[in-house]
């Protein structure tokens, strides 16, 4: 019998006299007493040696028939049913005691169900010897109607029956069982089959996709199972347990299912238990001088279950093995493989083989594939027999093996399962994979060329598998080439499964998966039509609600946009209540709100809001709306959105603690309060600059200003960690947009980052992203040093909590560390920015970190002399970013390398520096910055190289001078760019330097003055006072 559903031993101790007694007068008295003694000892392997010895040497005694009842006795007692059912069918034969012939017949009955559970569920003889043991049974109940062992026989029938699925017959014999168990003594057995019963009638309701059928039954095995868990019998209780446990694995209860494993007890403590229990009636009996038959049963049902506990396996060996399960359920493999071990070495001869393939199997499922092909290689030689998890190995192996990217060797381990798992569970499971393999290595002809191979050798009959395989192979097929392009093909399969599949439920899925096809397809009415067919034609489908969405999208598709939001009307109204209506009310909405029919869209979230009042999904539906309304400049409402949308996360989860939301709908109602933030900031803007504000307006300009920080700071706290950084990104400009507007110095604007820290707490990983980004302020604020510090600390705790950054952030970080000359350092930096940052895209944001990364790392090779590495990676810069602003200061660079060669000429296919910085200069892309170091370096060129073709005038003119075009780019800087003062006194300081070497002192005078009255602050103001000094005075022309 499969352990797993063993059932307690039902054996009949009848409470009659054994009628031997005329053995001790016989010859053989002395065999016939060591046969009483050794068989009430329970040494029943003796026994049959003696009743072996004792009916050879005395065929012809009248004694013959008690000692071939001994026989079948021990022979039952030791399991083997065969040797003892004939020796029971001899006694029926000769034994003219109709008690005895009874118990011949009652444990014929037995033994006969016995040898029948104990074939392999597959065996081709198992279900007839069940049958034939069921008509046993029926006939020892018309033979003795009166016996007292007849509800142990209906319930002996019932047990058959389950198993064949007869459960209407069955649930016949348990109600004549609760007939004939008068004294109530069998109830809790009764009870256990019955639960017993109504989980397998679960399993095959799941298998026909009767799902609430099956949860029903399910549910009334778990009531049954539950009541008898805490009933007055040890060994039921164990038992029921076990099966408990085994609904809660079904049922994804993996906490619960594990604590009732644990806790089923041993053999030896079971019996213990059994024999406490026992223990008061024994002491009864002996203090009673005529025990009562009553009694006598009792106590003989009683130690029944001793003997049959302790002649069966641990039922905690079981346990174990369960919980085993459900470790690598819960994908702990480590664990399970520990809990497998300990059954192999302890859990004994029927357990230890299963633990050993379970050992194997954790191997395989976590791709360790060598540990998994050694082990089985070496159960293969112990057991010699078992072939089948040699495939399943193979199976699981080439799953891995494809999870892990190595699809050439998952295809070879797949087909080597499919060649050895032929008839096993999983084998309809292969061709998927192996299809699966070939697509993931790019080659779709392949997986198609393999699902048509194989459906021809099982249309051929070459290969031998169910009508249901070969159907759902064929919907895989279908699929393949859906998504190969072959559309028109697979809408063929689909529509051919569709019309003729003999398995309701894969007609089902190829009726949908029609619809999907032609919507790939682009047909979209023809699959908005489809879809309507699926809803009419599978109302109780689960995927019902997919199918009436499905249909309002491709008419949308399609430009049927009203048409579509009837359909998703229709599917609001139909499937109101649930999570499919509740999306068909967004896709409404969604579509007013695309068309800007805002009046629409409006009453549509209404209708929403009041068929699902409370659902989270609400929270976003108000954060649009204030964006239409912010869009609109309509601040007012858009502000009383957001607010809206954070009440409902509050309302909906007071208890932040206790009762966590959701991290996607936790990130969406904290977006409404940095929508708040930017509505705030947008109202202290619309106020002007703050220098030129009256006191009143500058109070609300600060007001408003305060009021976005404490709503952003509300976000970043709330955000998960890889949503804050974006959001502390914002906290930057928002510190820089004070600062630079004259309102706050650098040290407060640092302060929203230090409260921000000090909330924090514990959180060490956010508390690492808010310092990180602090020292961007000063950063951008020209405080290098302070910015290098801050950053270089925060970043090593960054590091240590593995936390996001944002790449603005490590972009400006690199920069520093670039202009600290610790290049080497930054690489690091820009390599990151490069791998966390991947664009998908030309419309993705994330292509401007990737041109940043690209150019920084050239940058660093670039400086290191390594000119050759640097051009690569400006070269695939040009090629993937040709729009990026950072393409134009990795030409502002190769400028200066041509430059220093002496390369100042060139032409478009081969430009020297001056075209290089002219593209520069003349860019819409390149920053003011870049533009005004540009110009300076061309100066500096021209001062240092006089002979180059720019000097070119026209015919029959002379050339220009080199100085003065230098000087017109110092002064061009100064004109353009005076928001850059380094770079603007640097350029007027060496236009004055130019002019006096060239005796224009009063020029050179008036851009020193004009330098010390702009930039008094600059690094150049020194010089410039120092050459002002030393300049003759001015000419009288001058003045």
């Amino acid at each position: 019998m499969n352990p797993l559903i063993r059932l307690p031993a039902l054996a009949l101790f009848f409470g009659f006299a054994m009628p031997l007694p005329s053995i001790a007068q016989d010859s053989a008295a002395d065999a016939a007493k060591k046969m009483l003694e050794a068989y009430n000892g329970g040494r029943y392997e003796e026994v049959v040696k003696l009743a072996d010895d004792f009916i050879k040497a005395n065929p012809q005694s009248p004694n013959l028939s008690s000692a071939q009842l001994l026989l079948a006795r021990s022979q039952y007692s030791l399991g083997k049913w065969g040797d003892a059912m004939v020796n029971y069918r001899k006694v029926q034969a000769s034994a003219k005691d109709k008690e005895i012939k009874e118990e011949s017949f009652y444990y014929l009955t037995q033994a006969a169900a016995a040898e029948a559970e104990s074939l392999p569920e597959k065996s081709a003889d198992r279900k007839k010897k069940i049958e034939d043991a069921i008509q046993t049974a029926a006939a020892f109940t018309k033979e003795f109607p009166e016996s007292k062992s007849m509800a142990e026989t209906h319930l002996l029938r019932a047990r058959l029956e389950v198993q064949l699925g007869k459960y209407t017959e069955a649930s016949q014999d348990l109600e004549a069982a609760r007939k004939a168990d008068t004294d109530g003594s069998m109830r809790e057995e009764i009870d256990y089959l019955q639960g017993f019963a109504e989980a397998r009638r679960a399993d095959e309701f799941m298998a026909d996709f009767k799902k609430a059928d099956a949860e029903a039954a399910m549910a009334r095995a778990g009531q049954i199972y539950s009541r008898l868990a805490s009933g007055n019998s040890p060994a039921l209780a164990a038992e029921a347990n076990l099966q408990m446990a085994s609904l809660d694995l079904a049922a994804h209860r993996f906490a619960e299912a594990m604590a009732r494993l644990r806790a089923i007890p041993g053999k030896q403590e079971l019996i213990a238990q059994l024999e406490s229990k026992l223990a008061p009636l024994r002491a009864e009996l002996a203090q009673s001088s005529t025990p009562s038959p009553t009694k006598l049963s009792r106590i003989q049902r009683e130690q029944r279950k001793i003997e049959e506990v302790k002649s069966r396996p641990d039922l905690s060996g079981q346990a174990l093995l369960q919980l085993g399960q459900a470790y690598l359920q819960t994908r702990k493999y480590d664990e399970a493989r520990l809990v497998f071990r300990q059954v192999a070495a302890y859990g004994g001869v029927d357990l230890s083989g299963p633990a050993e393939q379970q050992v194997i199997l954790t191997y395989a499922l976590q791709g360790r594939t060598s540990e998994a092909d050694r082990l089985l290689a070496a159960y293969q030689k112990k057991y010699p027999d078992q072939k089948g998890i040699a495939g399943l190995v193979d199976y699981l192996v080439g799953r891995a093996l494809l999870e892990d990217g190595e699809t050439d060797k998952a295809i070879q381990r797949l087909k080597s399962a499919q060649e050895k798992a032929s008839g096993e569970r999983f084998a309809d499971e292969i061709p998927r994979f192996i299809a699966t393999a070939y697509q993931k290595a790019g080659q779709g002809q392949e997986a198609l060329k393999y699902y048509e191979k194989f459906l021809e050798e099982v249309k051929s009959g070459k290969r031998k598998i169910s009508d249901e395989s070969a159907e759902q192979t064929r919907l895989l097929y279908a699929g393949t080439l859906v998504s190969e392009k072959k559309i028109a093909e697979g809408v063929k399969e689909l529509t051919a499964l569709n019309a003729e599949s003999k398995t309701p439920s894969i007609r089902e899925d190829a009726a949908l998966r029609l619809g999907y096809a032609l919507r790939a397809e682009q047909k979209f009415t023809e699959a908005a039509e489809s879809f309507s067919k699926f809803a009419a034609n599978y109302p109780q489908s689960p995927n019902l609600g997919n199918a009436m969405l499905a249909r309002g999208d491709c008419l949308q598709e399609g430009k049927q946009t009203e048409a579509a939001i009837a359909a998703w009307k229709e599917a609001a109204t139909k499937l109101n209540g649930t999570a499919a209506g509740l999306e068909a009310y967004e896709r409404i909405w969604k579509a007013y709100a695309k068309d800007k029919k805002t009046d629409l869209m409006l009453a549509a979230q209404e209708d929403q809001f009041r068929a699902y009042p409370k659902d989270p999904r609400n929270i976003a539906a108000y954060i649009a709306r204030g964006s239409v309304f912010a869009e609109a400049r309509d601040e007012s409402q858009a502000m009383q959105a957001y607010r809206r949308s954070f009440d409902l996360f509050r309302e909906l989860y007071p208890n932040a603690s206790t009762s966590p939301a959701p991290v996607a709908v936790s990130d969406s109602a904290y977006l409404a309060q940095e929508k708040i933030s930017d509505l705030e900031l947008t109202t202290a803007n619309s106020l002007g600059t703050y220098n030129q504000l009256k006191e009143e307006d500058k109070t609300r300009w600060k007001d408003s200003l305060q009021k976005a920080t404490d709503s952003l700071s509300l976000a970043i706290l709330g955000y998960s960690s890889p949503r804050a950084p974006a959001a502390l990104a914002k906290m930057v400009k928002l510190c820089l947009f004070r600062f630079q507007s004259g309102a706050s110095p650098v040290e407060e604007c640092l302060q929203p980052f230090r409260d921000l820290a000090g909330k924090a707490g514990e959180n060490q990983g956010l508390t690492a992203q808010i310092l990180f980004a602090q020292a961007s302020v000063p950063y951008e604020s020209g405080q290098a040093a302070l910015a290098l510090r801050l950053y270089e600390d925060a970043y090593k705790k960054s590091l240590e909590n593995k936390v996001a950054l944002d790449w603005r952030d490590l972009e400006r970080f690199a920069k520093s560390l670039l202009d600290a000359g610790k290049n080497e350092e930054a690489r690091p930096v820009f390599e990151r920015i490069r791998k966390e940052f991947p664009a998908s895209g030309p419309k993705d944001p994330k292509q401007y970190a990737q041109a940043s990364a690209l150019f920084g790392l050239g940058q660093i090779d670039f400086q290191a002399n390594r000119k050759p590495d640097a051009e690569k990676l400006f070269a695939q810069l040009a090629k993937d970013y040709p729009w990026s602003e950072k393409l134009q200061e990795a030409n502002y660079l190769r400028g200066l390398a041509l430059a220093e060669v002496g390369k100042v000429d060139g032409d478009k296919n081969n430009p020297g520096a001056f075209e290089l910085w002219t593209g520069v200069i003349e860019s819409n892309r390149a920053s003011n910055e870049i533009k005004a170091k540009t110009m300076l370096v061309f100066g500096q060129a021209l001062e240092k190289k006089p002979g180059t073709k720019l000097l070119e005038s026209e015919p029959g003119k002379p050339k220009h001078d080199p100085l003065d075009l230098a000087v017109e780019y110092y002064q061009k800087i100064d004109l353009y760019y005076d928001s850059l003062p380094e770079i603007s006194g640097e350029g007027l300081l060496r236009a004055a330097k130019v002019r006096k070497g060239q005796q224009k002192n009063d020029e050179a005078r008036k851009l020193v003055s004009s330098l010390l009255s702009k930039y008094p602050n600059c690094s150049s103001a020194t010089e410039a006072a120092e050459l002002l000094k030393s300049l003759p005075p001015a000419s009288a022309l001058s003045q």
